[in-house]
């Protein structure tokens, strides 16, 4: 009964970016708590669920100012002073930003703008630039099962004609502990002057309140040790 509810609102899923607040979720987007699986060598491989954060509410808020005691969710405390909370991201559509890299393998964009560091894209052995230009099903289905893991979306695996090849995803938000929001199966955002970031499947939104590319992470949780208290 849950998940087809799920597909009757799934064109009402939506995340509206409040101008000097929080992200307002609707549509009954489902929350959940993910982190990466990683190998002996600490090469992050693929996510598992460590909880389900919410499947009851249709709207609910997230902390985007990082200074929330009640993370994920928002507490009001964006109020209590100034943050930089403008939106300073490029609006250009990813197929517009990206490099293109034919191999093949397959044709991959490549939007570095985006990058977080997560390191899916890559293992000591080889990556996602090297497996796109060598021959067989293998490398294909390395290099496919590689960018899908990228949470932010900088990697994407299209057609020669320029479709997308991205699995499909339900939609949901995984909050990545230390880290940012995953947004994941195409859920919309909206900026807080009421445009429509250009769609994508996957993307990653700052919940820190220190990135230079919001509201999308830069990866700037790391730099400044995030407390996720």
């Amino acid at each position: 009964m849950r998940a087809a509810r799920r597909a009757d609102m799934a064109d009402e899923m939506r995340i509206q970016v409040m101008n000097g607040g929080p992200y307002v979720v609707s549509g009954g987007v489902p929350l959940t708590e993910m982190a990466p699986v990683q190998t002996l060598n600490g090469e992050n491989v693929d996510w598992h669920v460590l909880r389900e954060l919410d499947e009851s509410r249709d709207l609910y808020a997230l902390c985007r100012c990082g200074r929330s005691n009640d993370k994920p969710y928002c507490d009001g405390s964006h109020a209590t002073e100034p943050w930089a909370e403008a939106e300073t991201a490029d609006r250009r559509p990813m197929a517009d930003r990206a490099n293109r890299i034919e191999g093949p393998a397959g044709v991959m964009l490549d939007d570095e703008s985006i990058c977080i560091g997560a390191g899916f894209c890559g293992t000591k052995t080889t990556n996602a630039w090297d497996l796109i230009n060598e021959e067989g099903d293998e490398a294909r289905d390395r290099v496919t099962a590689m960018v899908a893991r990228c949470p932010t979306g900088r990697l994407a695996m299209i057609s020669a004609g320029g479709d997308s090849l991205e699995p499909a995803a339900d939609p949901e938000i995984a909050v990545v502990p230390g880290g940012p929001l995953w947004v994941r199966g195409g859920v919309s955002v909206e900026s807080a002057d009421g445009a429509s970031w250009p769609g994508q499947s996957r993307r990653t939104l700052c919940r820190c309140g220190a990135s230079n590319n919001k509201p999308f992470c830069d990866g700037a949780h790391s730099d400044i040790h995030f407390d996720e208290r």
